[in-house]
């Protein structure tokens, strides 16, 4: 959580997420003003990233992607392998993540939704840059979805830096070793992102299949500096703004910290990337039945 706020908020706004974004549309070939939304087909599967610093990697995997507006969403759309698959940035938090969810399921009514992106660590095992694949998501009033993952212990083993558990959904930057300590140990949960149990909640109502593949992006024990989550807790943009300011003329070090958090991001959108790819050619047999 902390890479993708930092990022998200403050180098995001220095237009680098645009300039990749552009890159990737240039490398498709593709004008996105040129695209009738009635000349792409509707996805089998959507996945849903809160950030374009989250989805900028997986989005430079699909072929042919071209960026339409459905209903008043834009829908990154292309193929993996031989399946339509459409891209969504649903916005931060719960209630960005429950509202794109229902736009999804009834503008396009996909057979499997992806919740993907980001997370922070719970646990001392998950180190940044590893994968969880949630077979449960909570959160701290005690809302529960279950997504029965066909994964055995065995095959869990035997791939490296990948973790199966409880997802912790939460409603604001967790920042301090000890609370997420405190977290992991109170919920059983293994990380802690802001938006899956909306969109698990959205799929379940309406019977549509779901997994969610998250990437750690801050362990157990990094915790976010002082002074940046002083930043990051602003309620404006004017306000974070002005934070940044006075963090960067109080600590100038401070900006090597962001630029580094910003190639850390990337990293681990490539690498969450390329287990996405891995992961939805082979849905039919990730889940078990109700």
């Amino acid at each position: 959580m902390l890479l993708r706020y930092l990022v998200s908020n403050f180098l995001q706004q220095q237009g680098q997420t645009v300039v990749r974004d552009l890159v990737s549309q240039q490398a498709s070939g593709q004008d996105d003003a040129s695209v009738d939304p009635e000349d792409i087909p509707k996805p089998e599967v959507v996945v849903l990233f809160a950030l374009g610093i989250e989805s900028a990697g997986f989005k430079e995997k699909l072929r042919s992607a071209a960026s339409v507006k459905m209903e008043g969403r834009t829908v990154t759309v292309g193929k993996l392998g031989d399946r339509v698959v459409g891209v969504i940035e649903t916005g931060v938090g719960r209630k960005s993540a429950a509202a794109a969810a229902r736009d999804v399921l009834e503008i396009i009514t996909p057979q499997w939704v992806v919740s993907a992106g980001f997370a922070g660590g719970l646990v001392a095992d998950l180190k940044r840059g590893h994968v969880v694949m949630p077979n449960r998501v909570v959160d701290k009033e005690g809302s529960e979805v279950r997504i029965p993952l066909n994964l055995t212990e065995a095959q869990i083993e035997a791939t490296p830096g990948l973790a199966v558990g409880t997802l912790l959904t939460v409603d604001r930057i967790v920042g301090d070793v000890a609370e997420k300590q405190s977290l992991g140990e109170q919920h059983a949960a293994v990380a802690v992102d802001m938006e899956t149990l909306a969109i698990a909640q959205a799929c379940h109502e309406k019977q549509v299949k779901l997994i969610s593949v998250r990437i750690i992006s801050d362990a157990v024990d990094q915790p976010l500096p002082k002074d940046l989550e002083k930043m990051m807790s602003q309620k404006t943009t004017s306000g974070m703004i002005g934070a940044a300011a006075a963090t960067i003329f109080n600590r100038p070090g401070s900006i090597k910290d962001m630029w580094n958090l910003n190639s850390m991001a990337n990293k681990a959108s490539d690498k969450l990337a390329g287990f996405l790819s891995g992961v939805i050619p082979q849905l039919e047999s990730a889940t078990l039945d109700d």
